[in-house]
């Protein structure tokens, strides 16, 4: 390992010591070698006088130019394993909890099953931690919905979702003659052309239930309301689209789900789904990878197989 492996494990473990014990070395060496980096730099990489470390101004950019350094040797090392037509290596897969749970299982059953030798290994986080790992190069491929920045990602749209709006039977009040059940979303009634639509304002005061501030589908609930112009209580705000599935169907509130999640969750007859008729309440999913003119055939075989396995039937989910 070379010193800026062991500067860059401080930084990412915080602490000298966890970075020793990740390393399998001591401390004192481990604190000599950063050291060394240091006095070669001519300035401190950490401020040791906070717990836990914080980098200083030196250090940050240090930092930025290690992860750099870091990605300029993976794409060689992946460059030159393409060059020997040795499709192996790893592949890290990001995604966000609904999309891995929904998506993922059989894209990488189909592409295992092509590509057995690559390893795949898959983060689940935020979306802006997603492409965060997706810019410094630690995420090689993001499946998301919502937006991506065309500017910095290259992004395949293979899937469209459709929101409809969930309300406990047992405090629907609206129009229910124009409730889908889920046997319905099953059959797709809800994409038929034509297909009733119901008022979002007969819901001006129920209790609703929406995810938390920074997720995709918040942004497109209170966009929603705003366009209709009412503010309905909000009873809680949750972390997970599944979690607001099932608190919806204990009768705590309202909630918007898209109808991949309807489709694939456990049969419950406790809620009454409706159509709205906004462009907010259709979400496409995609898969993104970074702007490069290379692009790792492994990165490339995964992008082709998602778009093949999505081209005829972009509305399985399984």
């Amino acid at each position: 390992m070379t010193g800026m492996d062991y500067v860059y494990t401080v930084y990412e473990e915080k602490s000298f010591s966890a970075a020793a014990k990740k390393l399998f070395m001591t401390q004192p060496a481990l604190s000599a070698a950063v050291k060394k980096v240091e006095q070669e730099l001519g300035m401190a990489i950490f401020d040791r006088s906070h717990s836990p470390l914080r980098l200083t101004d030196a250090g940050q950019a240090y930092i930025e130019a290690a992860e750099k350094i870091f990605q300029i040797q993976r794409n060689l090392q992946r460059y030159v394993d393409d060059l020997a037509q040795l499709e192996s290596g790893n592949l890290a897969i990001g995604g966000t909890n609904f999309v891995t749970a929904c998506f993922l299982p059989t894209l990488i059953r189909q592409f295992s099953e092509k590509h057995p030798l690559i390893k795949l290994s898959v983060v689940e986080s935020s979306s802006a931690e997603l492409f965060a790992g997706l810019k410094n190069g630690t995420i090689d491929l993001v499946i998301d919905s919502g937006e991506c920045d065309t500017k910095e990602f290259e992004s395949l749209t293979f899937f469209t979702d459709r929101i409809m709006l969930a309300v406990p039977k047992s405090m629907d009040t609206g129009a229910t003659e124009l409730a889908y059940s889920r046997q319905d979303i099953i059959a797709g009634r809800h994409l038929a052309p034509g297909a009733p639509a119901a008022d979002l304002k007969h819901y001006d005061h129920t209790d609703f239930l929406l995810l938390s501030r920074g997720n995709d589908m918040n942004r497109r609930a209170k966009g929603l309301l705003r366009a209709v112009g009412i503010e309905p209580p909000v009873r809680l705000y949750l972390n997970q689209l599944m979690t607001a599935y099932h608190m919806a169907a204990a009768g705590l509130g309202a909630t918007f789900l898209t109808d991949t999640l309807i489709r694939m969750a456990a049969p419950n007859d406790s809620l009454n789904y409706y159509l709205i008729n906004h462009p907010l309440m259709e979400r496409e999913i995609f898969i993104a990878a970074p702007q490069k003119k290379y692009r790792p055939k492994a990165l490339q075989a995964f992008w082709d197989s998602v778009a093949n396995i999505y081209v005829n039937d972009v509305n399985t989910c399984q």
